[in-house]
């Protein structure tokens, strides 16, 4: 029973698909008649054609199309028969050429090489004639290059022997002026002494500021006296709005460019400070209770740090970081 069912559904399955197109053309068939049928009651007038009528425009459409590329074929055929190389008559002239240069080629070698003697095996083995006035070029090059040199060698002793004798009475003149130079040098190496000696008495004098005066000490007494914040009235620095990068701010000169090697560095005691702070001089050093900078000497404000700089050559005799806190 079962297998009967299966089969049944089977059959179904393929029958009913296929009746489908069948049931469709019947119902076109239908339509198209009751068309026709109308428009032969209306007295002719209007007829709708049937399907194949409607497909003949296309069909011809298409064989124009294929007779079109058949002919734009055979004319591309044509134009490339027209193209093609000589006639036969250049061939044969191309052909009687090459054999001329081949019979070219063994005479040239039968030349180079006589039958019955060893050749030399310096001897390059042309095979042209181009190749034979080739070797002929770089020999006649080789032998004017060795001209050449000899006449360069001829023309530089020509110009030793034109040449003057420098005479005694010169040599003398410059060995008094190479014993002038190395006293001048010996000069300035004195001076150069005597400034370092003169240089190290003004250090002497800067060990006694810093006897009466400490950075600790003077930090100690300020922070007492002073809030961490005292320079937000002050009013030298009214144009400060913070940190900026690359730029320094000085109080009462406002914000200056530092280039970037300088910028975010200390500098100690002993070192140099750069000459491009110098000009931040700090003059109202008592409003600070800072000390009197001893003569030739100068308080500079670079960054929130003040230094007590040699005005001659900007050595740092004293430090304060941080003066104030941002």
């Amino acid at each position: 029973m079962k297998r009967t069912l299966m089969m049944a559904a089977a059959v179904a399955a393929f029958a009913v698909p296929a009746a489908a197109p069948l049931t469709a053309l019947a119902q076109d068939g239908e339509r198209g008649g009751g068309r026709r049928g109308a428009a032969r009651q209306n007295g002719g007038e209007r007829i709708i054609p049937d399907a194949p009528v409607q497909a003949e425009a296309p069909r011809e459409r298409r064989e124009e199309r294929r007779e079109n590329r058949q002919e734009r074929r055979e004319e591309r055929r044509e134009s490339r028969q027209e193209a093609r190389p000589e006639p036969p008559q250049n061939r044969e002239q191309r052909q009687e050429n090459r054999q001329e240069r081949r019979e070219e080629r063994r005479e040239n070698r039968q030349e180079a090489r006589q039958p019955g003697t060893p050749r030399d095996p310096n001897q390059p083995l042309f095979r042209n004639n181009q190749d034979i006035l080739d070797a002929r070029a770089r020999e006649a090059r080789q032998q004017n290059r060795q001209e050449n040199r000899q006449d360069r060698r001829e023309e530089r002793r020509e110009r030793r022997d034109d040449r003057p004798h420098t005479p005694p009475q010169d040599r003398e003149e410059r060995r008094e002026n190479r014993q002038d130079r190395r006293e001048d040098r010996r000069e300035n190496r004195q001076d150069r002494r005597e400034d370092r000696r003169e240089n190290r008495q003004d250090r002497r004098e800067y060990r006694e500021f810093r006897q009466r005066f400490s950075s600790d000490s003077w930090r100690r007494d300020w922070n007492r006296s002073h809030r961490s914040d005292w320079w937000r009235n002050d009013r030298r620095f009214r144009g400060y709005n913070g940190l900026r990068i690359g730029f320094y701010f000085a109080p009462g000169y406002g914000y200056y460019q530092v280039p970037r090697n300088y910028w975010g560095q200390r500098y100690y005691e002993g070192q140099y400070l750069p000459s491009i702070f110098w000009r931040y001089q700090l003059n109202d050093w008592r409003t600070y209770g800072l000390g009197y900078p001893p003569e030739g000497t100068r308080w500079v404000l670079v960054d929130n740090h003040i230094y007590l700089i040699d005005a001659y050559d900007g050595y740092i005799i004293e430090v304060i970081y941080d003066a104030w806190r941002w």
